[in-house]
C-alpha cells in the first residue's frame, strides 16, 4: 500500500485512479487495517470492503493478494499478485501510452 501511494503525486493530473478492496477479511478487522495502515503510512487513497460483493468473480481473483489494472472500459490489463514501485509505474505508463489522448480541444475538422 506505501508504494502505491508513493505514486500518488505522479498520476495526480493523469486518467488514473488507485482503490485498495479488501475481499478477505470480516468487515471489522478490515476497519481496524485500514485505520492503522492509513495512520501508519499516511495513506490517501480510497480502500472497500469487498467481501461477499462479486469482486473476487468480477475479476476473476483466485488469490489474494492481488494487484489489477483495469482500462477505462473496465476490461482487465494486468493481472499480478503485487508490483513493486518502479515496476507499477511502468505497468501504468504502459497502460496510458495505449491510450487515446485526452483533451485535444485545439483541433476540429476544419483545421
Amino acid at each position: 500500500m506505501p508504494h502505491i501511494q508513493s505514486l500518488l503525486p505522479e498520476y495526480a493530473d493523469k486518467p488514473v485512479s488507485f482503490v485498495s478492496i479488501n475481499t478477505r477479511n470480516p468487515k471489522g478487522q478490515v476497519d481496524a487495517e485500514l485505520k492503522r495502515f492509513r495512520k501508519q503510512y499516511k495513506l490517501t487513497y480510497p480502500a472497500y470492503y469487498g467481501r461477499g460483493r462479486n469482486v473476487n468473480k468480477d475479476f476473476k481473483v483466485k488469490v489474494l493478494p492481488r494487484l489489477i489494472l483495469v482500462r477505462p472500459d473496465s476490461t482487465v490489463y494486468k493481472d499480478v499478485m503485487f508490483l513493486k514501485a518502479p515496476a507499477l509505474k511502468a505497468e501504468i505508463d504502459k497502460l496510458l501510452d495505449e491510450l487515446p489522448p485526452q483533451g485535444d480541444e485545439h483541433t476540429s475538422d476544419s483545421e
